[in-house]
This record gives structure tokens, sequence and C-alpha cells, in this order.
């Protein structure tokens, strides 16, 4: 019973034939690492399509191609603008930044560039199926070096977010459960587009993340050399490529220290050297060419650099940030936020656009982009004061130029794009919509009120200057003058008309600012008060801003827009009349801006087209403003601090600073130039004024 009991205990004894383990062999050992390796493979396998699974991923590479693909943007001429990834489209995880980026075919690319990518980070790229197996232990167990191009496409698109890479989260375990997911989408990406397609999505997409949020191989060699990427020399190639292991240490400030700054670009100059080498070392370039590159004192645009030496001798001296740099990024680069937004209220997945038309103008873009981004006429401006400007076309509202200065740097941000989104106290630039306001309502550009104190809520009324002319003045002496106290006698009897009409027009109310609302309490972004001047050269219809003027899928057919929202502000009369009394603002002798009126040269060569402006600057000083109109085009510019904490320099609205940007308007080309009189216009000593008698009505403005 007791051995039955033992064998039913163990029903496997030990085999009478072993006695003791057997020794370690080299071909036991062979065997068991091979079998290691196949259960190490088995499992990276396993964790690789777990990690595909999880992410969505496997989606997303069958579709890698049309995802990566960004929309392209042109102007309202055809003209390239640039284009717009699909960096947070939809209910992508993906997040990797929206950055300015515009792709560019293999043939568009240098060869010593492509030669020097290669050589680097995947030498035998063209000979395995996505996955380098001589490297897989590298690439498994770091998380920096060892990928393939193949593997370093998937972690800077389809895994961008997830894991480790582009997260807050860290950990060996989601380097492993990364790399395994790489190696398993990688031999399927290389079956799917080819190597020479993957080669191309890689260098469209690689991660210059320091250079100003740039990606690509064009955005690269535009930003660091000023060069097209077919035209980057070995030399120029190099150093890109040496940067791509730590692309945030290209960048310097003026407060860098000399020796960081030095130290830095060594650092690089280094990286350049080590590319070189690879190349030579893999007979990739002769000796002569390895020579030569080494031996070029490059000059990237950031930084001026001093050098010793040459040819082998070549060494760096010293480097420092240069003082003259300007990196303009595409046009389109700032708007990007807002032609998403404007194609998901039309109904359309951006994700689905392959081409959009803009009603932007190139020419007026990069001319209005030099001015908000530039140091200006009076110098830079100091930290937190920021400019927003809008140009759009008075027939239809479509946004010519949009530009917003944010302290030296671009965003594509909405909240940063000041043009659009800084809701600011419009000050005086309210007053021509009040007038207009008037006009529907019997009075005339040559009604007089007196210029004397008045008051608003138990609240004495001044004038910007300080003083008063204690006598009668006609409202378009006033509006030059832009005499506070006439506001406040003609808005006072009107304010809940001029609310409802202020509502109408987008404009905000600041229910903390209780001053009377004649003086510009309401507030607005330059790109509504461009719109609202724009009604006054629009037979009073007030159109919606908007940038889209035609939209393409991928297949390249049109796709439906949702036409552009124009209804009646101002009888057209009305409108006339205040377009006038704009002009009157600056051709007077009473104006405040005698430097828009038209030069001798602008009268020579036809660009004399009528010009109406208003200013504005709060009481506060935070905010300045100047908004225009011309037969064609309306303008408006804010120059201020967005959290309203500081006050504008004194230097620039005492020079009117915003109204010597609106002179851009005459720079414009005209098609039309002058507007149409309307039936019931009649001039009296020069002013536009109704017929007697006619008494224009402006249609009722509906309730907030």
């Amino acid at each position: 019973m007791r051995t039955l009991l033992r064998r039913w205990q163990n029903p496997w004894p030990r085999t009478p034939f072993v006695r003791q383990p057997a020794p370690w062999t080299l071909r036991r050992a062979l065997r068991a690492a091979l079998a290691g390796v196949g259960a190490l493979t088995l499992g990276t396998i396993g964790l690789g399509v777990a990690g595909a699974v999880s992410t969505g991923a496997l989606g997303r590479v069958w579709n890698l191609r049309s995802e990566l693909l960004p929309i392209e943007v042109q102007d309202r001429r055809g003209g390239p603008l640039g284009v717009i990834d699909h960096c947070r489209e939809g209910n992508a995880v993906n997040a990797v930044p929206c950055r300015e980026s515009l792709s560019v075919p293999l043939s568009g690319v240098s060869e010593p560039f492509l030669l020097a990518y290669v050589a680097k980070e995947d030498v035998r790229f063209f000979s395995h199926a996505g996955v380098d197996l001589g490297r897989l232990p590298r690439a498994v167990l770091s998380g920096a070096g060892g990928s393939t191009i193949t593997m370093q496409l998937l972690k800077n698109s389809v895994l961008a977010g997830h894991f480790d890479y582009d997260t807050d989260r860290r950990g060996p375990l989601l380097t492993v459960a990364r790399k395994a997911t790489e190696f398993v989408l990688a031999p399927l990406v290389t079956w799917r587009y080819g190597r020479r397609e993957v080669l191309a999505m890689s260098v469209n997409s690689l991660p210059w993340i320091g250079i100003g949020q740039r990606k690509g191989v064009y955005d690269a060699s535009r930003a660091v050399f000023g060069v097209e990427p077919a035209d980057l020399t070995l030399a120029q190639s190099a150093f890109l490529v040496g940067l791509l292991p730590a692309p945030g240490r290209y960048l310097v400030s003026e407060d860098t220290a000399p020796e960081q700054a030095t130290a830095r670009f060594r650092w690089m100059r280094t990286q350049q050297l080590v590319t070189l080498n690879i190349l030579r070392s893999h007979g990739l370039i002769s000796p002569s060419a390895h020579a030569e590159a080494a031996a070029t004192p490059l000059q990237p645009r950031l930084w001026r650099v001093t050098y010793a030496g040459s040819g082998a001798d070549l060494r760096v001296v010293s480097a420092a940030r240069n003082p003259a740099y300007m990196n303009e990024p595409e046009p389109v680069w700032a708007m990007q936020e807002l032609v998403r937004r404007e194609l998901r209220q039309a109904g359309l997945d951006p994700k689905r656009v392959g081409r959009v038309v803009l009603t932007v103008d190139a020419q007026a873009q990069a001319a209005l982009t030099r001015r908000v981004t530039g140091e200006g006429r009076t110098g830079p401006r100091p930290p937190g004061v920021a400019e927003g400007a809008a140009i759009v076309d008075v027939r239809g509202g479509g946004i010519v130029a949009l530009a917003s200065s944010t302290g030296g740097a671009q965003s594509s941000e909405a909240g940063r794009q000041w043009a659009a989104s800084a809701l600011r106290p419009v000050a005086s630039t309210v007053k021509p919509l009040l007038y207009a306001l008037a006009f529907g309502d019997g009075v005339t550009q040559l009604s007089t009120f007196r210029d004397e104190v008045t008051r608003y809520a138990g609240q004495a009324i001044g004038n910007s200057s300080g003083t008063f002319l204690n006598r009668a003045v006609t409202l378009r002496e006033a509006n030059a003058r832009s005499l506070n106290t006439v506001a406040v006698q003609v808005g006072t009897p009107r304010e809940g008309a001029l609310r409802r009409t202020l509502d109408r027009a987008g404009y905000r109310q600041d229910p903390d600012n209780t001053s009377s609302v004649s003086l510009g309490t309401y507030r607005a972004a330059p790109l509504g008060v461009a719109a609202a001047y724009a009604s006054f050269a629009n037979g009073g219809q007030l159109c919606r801003p908007h940038l889209l003027a035609e939209v393409y899928d991928r297949s390249g057919r049109p796709l439906a827009l949702p036409r552009p929202g124009c209804a009646p502000l101002w009888d057209e009369v009305v409108a006339f009349e205040t377009f006038d009394l704009l002009t009157g603002a600056v051709t007077s002798n009473a104006g405040h801006v005698p430097f828009l009126r038209p030069t001798a040269w602008q009268r020579l060569t036809g660009r004399a087209v009528p010009l109406g402006a208003k200013s504005g600057t709060t009481d506060d000083v935070n905010d300045t403003w100047c908004a225009a109109v011309t037969p064609q085009y309306a303008m408006a510019v804010w120059i201020g601090d967005p959290d309203g904490r500081q006050s504008v320099p004194v230097n620039l609205y005492r020079d009117q600073t915003a109204c010597r940007e609106v002179a851009l308007l005459r720079d414009l080309p005209h098609d039309r130039s002058s507007l149409a009189v309307p039936p019931g216009i009649t001039r009296v000593g020069g002013v536009a004024v109704p017929l007697a008698g006619l008494n224009p009505r402006n249609p009722a403005p509906s309730p907030p």
C-alpha cells in the first residue's frame, strides 16, 4: 500500500537511466540559445501584435500614405502657401504637435542627403524587409538607436503618442513594447509601400522638433540653410543628419553663455564629421569629397560661427546666435487651426481633404507678415505686447491676409492668432459704426454738435487732447478729431440700438466696463473689426470673414462649400456716407493721420485709391487700434497686451504705429478703385450727404 501511495503521489518516477545531470556541451548550449532566441522572438511577436491591436495601428499602417499626406494649401491665384498636416485630427491619439511641413518627392531631395541619411540611420535599408535582424537586440533593449528607417517612421507617425514617445511616460517596459510593435509592423509597411515610398515618407516626417517645430527635409533645409532640399550639399546634408539624435541642441538664444553656445556648436560639428566618416567608411563618397565637405566652414542661418585653420585643420573658435536671424514660417502655418475649424463648420472632415484654395493673397500675406512680425519703425516691442492684423475683401468677406505677432515666434494655436482671437476693447474705432447708426436716424455728416463738457451716467467725458473746442462742430470734423464728447452726445439716446448693432456685427460686451458704449467698451478681434468696416464699402452688407474659397478631396474632386453668409447692416446710402466720413478723416486738415494721404508717386502710379481710417486707444493704453477701408479692402490692426496688464509703449501709440501699418492697403493691387455713388447721395461742399427729404433708414438690428 505504501508503494502504491508513493506512485500515486509521483506517477513519473526518475528514470533509472539518468543518474546525474547531463554536462553542458557546446551543442547543448547552442540548442538552448536557439530555443531562447525562438522564445524571445515569439514573445516579441506576441507583444508587438498586442501593441498593434491595442493602439489601432494596423488600420493606420494600411492607410499610412494618406495619413501622412498633408492638405495642400494654395492662395487665391493657385500659388503654394504650404501644407497642413493631420497632427491632431478627429479621434487620433497622435500627440505630435502641429508643425509646419511641406512634402517633397525623393527626386526633390539631393543625393548627398539621401546617402547621408541612409548610411547613418540604416545602411542596410535596401536589403532588409523593415527589420534588420543584426540590429534587433539593440533595437529591443535600447530606447535610442538600433531602429531601422522603417521603424523610425512608425515611431514618428503611427505610434506617436503611445508607449514612451511623445508622451509623459517613461520606462523600459514601454520602450520594449514600442520596439516590439515596430518589429511587427515594419515588414507590413515595407510590403505595402515598397522601400522607395517608405524612404520618401520618412524624409518628409523626420522630427527636427527643436528647430521651430519643423519636420521633414524641406523645412529643415529651409530653416537651417535657406536652401531647397534638392540643393543641399554634402557638408550641409551631413550637418542635418547629425542633428537627428538631438535636434534641440541646434537652438540658441541671445542669453546663451558664449562658452555654452560654442560647446553646443562644436558638438554639432562633431556629429557632422561622424556622418561624413560613416559615408567614407562605406565607400559612398570619395576621399576627396570627404575632405572637401569636412573643410567647408558652414554658417547655419541661426548661428554666427568663427572658424580657424583650413582643410583638415578647420576648427570652431567661437559660435553664437546670429542677431540678424529671421525665420518666417509658411503663411498657412499660423492659419492651420483656423482652416481646420472652418472645414469642420462646413461639415467636412479635414482628413478627407487633399487640397484647399484660400481667399488669401500670397503677396499681401507676405507683406503683412513682414510688418507684423518685424521690429517696426520704432524698435522691437517689449515682451507681452502683441500685434494682430487682418485684411478682408469687402466683396464677400474673404480673408486676404492674416498675421499675428507672438513675441517674435509664430504659433498655430488659435488662442495665439491674435488677429482672429484677441477680443480687446475697440476704443474709438467704434465711432464710425455709431455715426452710421445715426445716419439712419436723420443725422448727416454736416449735423453739428458742441464740443464741450459732457457727462455720461454722472461721469465727466473728456477728449484725448484733454481740451474742448467749446464750439459747434460737424460730425465730419468730430470724427476726424475723434471727439469723445460728440460721440457720447450722439450715442447716449441710441445706446440700445448701438448695442444691438454691435452684437449683430459679432462684437462682445464687456460687463465690467460701465463707461459709454459710444467710446468703444465692446470687444472684438481685428478680423471682426475689419469685417465691420468692410460693410461701408459693400453697400451696407456685413459678410462673415472666411478663408476657404475651394476645397478638393484626395482624388481632386471639388467638395461643396456653403456660400459666405452676408446680411444687410446699413442702408446703402448710409454705408456710402460713412465711407466718405472715413476718407474725410484722412484728407481733412483736422485729421490725425496725414501720413495716410496718397503721395505724389502713388498719384502718378494710379495707387491713390480712396482710403478711410479711424484710430483708437483705450484709456489705460493697453490697446491701440487702427481700422481702414478702401473700395476693395478693409483692414484692422491691434497692438497691445492680450491679457490687459501692461500699457503699450508710448512711442507705439504716439507715432500712430497701428495706422502706419494700414498704409499697406495703398500698395495692394485694386481692380475696384472707386465706389459707385448710390441713388440718393449728393455732395455739399464736397461732403457726401443724402438728398434733402430722403431720410435713409438702416435695417432693424435683430436682438442679440
